[in-house]
């Protein structure tokens, strides 16, 4: 596993206050005075050596919240050079001053967005005191049962087994009338013919013209 040197240079995060963020890293190193002067001097001091991914993210976080920006290197790479944006170089003096985002890259492969996620107030436990867990097979339903309904039975009776029928439950349909077909009669084997079974379509009748003339077409003159 790959282990980190984190180096601090006084460098702060954007619209970080110079006051409140020495304040907040001198609280954490428990320092004052020149050795805290020391920690923003714009140098890079190293103030932790072959630390884990997981305890180098706990310090990114650590000052971070006190407004500071750390710098985390695979151990026994030399730090980043220094930059303008620290607390040395946010002083009045002639030092030229750069655009700076505030942002910098985490080596591979290391890193954590815990810091990132929104605080989630923790929610009261509701009381379950009145709960409890039976053998298995207990009914759980305490609920008692519908009461029974009030059917009359009296005039009903069972028959011996293996007896009856179910034809007497078969609905009553009477028989339909036989049609009259006595003056019905059957043609010979293969005699006969449907000519007199074709329905012949008659036409509209003929209008009467009787009446009317034929007139001779009249020539234009020339």
């Amino acid at each position: 596993m790959q282990n980190f040197d984190i180096f601090f240079a006084g460098k702060l995060a954007p619209d970080a206050n110079l006051q409140e963020t020495r304040e907040a890293v001198g609280r954490l190193f428990k320092v004052e005075g020149q050795a805290l002067d020391k920690l923003f001097s714009g140098t890079p001091i190293k103030i932790k050596t072959g630390v884990d991914v997981e305890t180098a993210n706990r310090f990114r976080k650590a000052f971070r919240d006190a407004g500071a920006l750390i710098d985390i290197k695979p151990q026994g790479q030399p730090p980043a050079a220094p930059e303008t944006n620290t607390a040395a170089a946010s002083s009045p003096g002639p030092a030229e001053t750069t655009e700076d985002t505030g942002m910098t890259l985490l080596p591979p492969r290391t890193g954590s967005l815990e810091d990132c996620a929104s605080a989630v107030a923790a929610r009261e436990i509701p009381d379950i005191s009145w709960m409890r867990l039976d053998l298995p097979g207990i009914d759980l339903d305490e609920t008692p049962p519908p009461a029974a309904a009030d059917i009359e039975t009296g005039q009903l009776s069972m028959s011996a087994p293996n007896s009856g029928s179910l034809a007497d439950c078969a609905p009553d349909i009477p028989a339909q009338p036989i049609p009259d077909i006595s003056q019905l009669s059957m043609g010979e084997a293969n005699s006969g013919s449907l000519e007199d079974c074709v329905y012949v379509k008659e036409g509209p009748p003929i209008p009467d013209v009787s009446h009317l003339d034929l007139v001779p077409e009249e020539k234009p003159e020339n």
